[in-house]
């Protein structure tokens, strides 16, 4: 991912990072996905807890979606098409700065 970061060129692709995670709190996750963000230097980051409710195979999911500028978007267990969507709808917002 952060090779995918320092080889494009001007601000185009936006990249968004994923990352499965297993975290002793929510405020750890949080705190992991910050240094996630920084190392990586991708647009957005969407992490989410593997070590707790049954992900892998399963409808639903609960994750974090984080921008470089500090906002975090809190999406609480919900169907795995709602949290696309919910990815979607923070990358639409980038696709105007580019």
């Amino acid at each position: 991912l952060a090779d995918l970061v320092r080889g494009r060129t001007g601000s185009r692709p936006i990249i968004v990072g994923f990352a499965a995670e297993t975290a002793r709190s929510p405020e750890h996750l949080l705190e992991i996905g910050r240094a996630k963000l920084a190392r990586k230097g991708c647009d957005l980051i969407v992490v989410n807890d593997v070590g707790g409710a049954p992900v892998f195979g399963s409808d639903d999911n609960a994750a974090l979606i984080l921008e470089p500028g500090g906002s975090v978007i809190d999406l609480t267990r919900r169907s795995k098409a709602e949290i696309a969507d919910a990815c979607w709808d923070s990358v639409v917002p980038l696709l105007g700065d580019r």
